[in-house]
């Protein structure tokens, strides 16, 4: 039983060492300014790439679009830069080049379904002071105050319009669970708008 577990956390690290090695002669290849860099990268993470971003996008022509702008950022950026985890990297950098097509691509759906999500907040923010030149700071005060799970669902809803079955979706909980939260950060907005001088 001790060997079994000892040869398991042998190869285990047997492994990351690998993972690392190759990592680093990827970004090597970068560094050579080899193209062959961008087909071993695919090789080592595409798929993985382009499941993150179709879990984004939501369409996998989009997805397969913004892991190949996310190889052609990284050509672009290493050298000089150098990703102590290749994988990270380029996870982040799809990360954000699907949620601008996201953005770009929703943009008039969140136009026309600004009305009924204004109705969720209509009780927190319709009848304000006429000056209304500190709201955008009380705002953030309020988002930089709520915790990072509480904070991402109140933006996927109010800023991006996601819908609450896609925020579930998104963090894994249940769908009673993101209105609960969307429940008690509107009350939380109400009450410090309430403190401001705001009419409620």
């Amino acid at each position: 039983m001790q060997y079994s577990e000892a040869f398991r956390a042998f190869t285990e690290k047997t492994a990351e060492r690998r993972d690392v090695m190759q990592d680093n002669e990827i970004i090597g290849l970068f560094f050579d300014r080899d193209e062959t860099a961008l087909k071993e990268t695919d090789a080592s993470y595409g798929a993985k790439l382009r499941r993150v971003s179709f879990g984004i996008t939501g369409d996998r022509r989009d997805a397969e679009e913004c892991v190949n702008d996310a190889y052609l950022s990284a050509w672009n950026k290493i050298p000089p830069e150098r990703p102590n985890s290749l994988f990270a990297y380029l996870c982040e950098t799809v990360r954000r080049i699907s949620l601008q097509r996201y953005r770009y691509n929703t943009a008039e759906k969140r136009r026309a379904r600004t009305v009924s999500i204004d109705g969720e907040l209509a009780d927190v923010v319709a009848d304000t002071t006429d000056d209304t030149s500190g709201l955008s700071d009380v705002l953030n005060g309020f988002l930089s105050e709520l915790q990072d799970g509480a904070r991402f669902i109140f933006m996927r809803r109010y800023y991006y319009a996601d819908d609450i079955p896609a925020i579930a979706k998104m963090t894994g909980q249940s769908k009673n669970a993101v209105s609960a939260s969307l429940m008690r950060s509107r009350k939380k907005l109400a009450q410090i708008l309430k403190e401001r001088g705001y009419k409620i």
